[in-house]
């Protein structure tokens, strides 16, 4: 792979400036919303509205009323929004598990879902009738990946968390306002598969189906370690990753290693936000999601200060080039059907 050089430059610092049009590719989006959809055309975005299932235990899934959400949402924006769908893993231990959920996809691709989600509640919540965790490569799961690749979709994974999902909750957490309201995720004392078990586990499906399109959420959950996700990247070639809700964790890296790293894989990142839309005013949230969208433009294409840390320069300042990549090239390759 050639890195183009740093020379051509993009000296902009508002998303809506960029001259190309963009792809978030990582929302939550789950019923009607004009006035985020007028706004993200007029500021040059296309988007990408995933469903999870992320009930554990006997919770009441929330999928029947997302699902057709979601796929409103994507008809209602003329598809300018595409969308992902889902299934509850909860039931792999019944015989008819996996003949139910790919004719639940199946159902969901002829309403032109581009994509499947598997969420963080397999390998850290849902648990067989034994006790034992159901891990991402349990062989319940195996048919669902396989009709995935065999319908030409992508597969989206939200597995494993950061690092203070496994440690104690002390001043040295910086995850540790997250699990005390959310205390469902924290691992540290639990008799539960570390993250590497976790991790392990989808590398080993995505070796398994090479022909998987497969996206990591959250820099693949090794957001902490830059050089450990480079080595899965080399060793998983249908495997890439989005920076949604993880460009912090860029921002407090080392910069020059930050930069390195996004040049040498340019092919492999996309960009996304993790984008939640709530209840209330969608103008508001509108308003939101585009000041994110230009906060974390500024720091891949311009080199004006992000961040502070010691008064040094924090954008990346990535030539035009690996930002076309980044924020849209990738994700029409990896994302079949994106542009409707």
């Amino acid at each position: 792979m050639a890195i183009v050089p740093a020379a051509a430059v993009v000296k902009t610092a508002r998303a809506a400036d960029a001259g190309f049009e963009r792809i978030d590719t990582h929302n939550h989006i789950h019923r009607g919303a004009p006035a985020l959809v007028a706004a993200m055309e007029r500021t040059g975005w296309r988007g990408l509205s995933i469903c999870d299932s992320r009930e554990v235990g006997d919770q009441v899934s929330v999928l029947p009323q997302m699902i057709p959400g979601t796929a409103q949402f994507h008809r209602e924006s003329n598809k300018r929004w595409a969308w992902a769908t889902t299934f509850d893993p909860r039931g792999f231990e019944k015989p008819d598990f996996a003949e139910r959920v790919i004719a639940g996809l199946d159902h969901d691709f002829a309403q032109e879902a581009i994509a499947v989600k598997v969420w963080k509640n397999v390998g850290m919540g849902i648990r067989a009738a034994s006790g034992r965790y159901l891990l991402p490569d349990d062989a319940a799961l195996l048919p669902v990946y396989e009709h995935i690749q065999k319908s030409g979709r992508t597969l989206i994974c939200h597995l494993a968390e950061p690092n203070g999902a496994w440690e104690p909750l002390d001043g040295r957490n910086s995850e540790s306002g997250y699990l005390k309201s959310h205390p469902e995720w924290h691992m540290y004392g639990k008799e539960a598969p570390s993250k590497e078990t976790i991790l392990a586990a989808r590398d080993r499906v995505i070796a398994k189906f090479p022909k998987l399109r497969v996206i990591g959420c959250h820099l693949g959950s090794n957001e902490e370690d830059l050089e450990r996700l480079a080595q899965r990247l080399k060793a998983l070639p249908n495997f890439v990753v989005d920076v949604a809700s993880r460009v912090r964790y860029l921002m407090a890296a080392d910069r020059e290693k930050a930069r390195q790293f996004v040049l040498t894989h340019q092919d492999r990142l996309l960009y996304a936000t993790d984008f939640t839309l709530g209840a209330g005013d969608d103008a508001r949230a509108a308003a939101s999601l585009e000041a994110t969208h230009d906060r974390e433009w500024n720091y891949f294409a311009t080199g004006e200060t992000v961040q502070a840390r010691n008064g040094q320069t924090m954008g990346l300042e990535l030539p035009e080039a690996v930002l076309r990549k980044i924020f849209r090239e990738n994700a029409v390759k990896v994302l079949t059907g994106i542009l409707g």
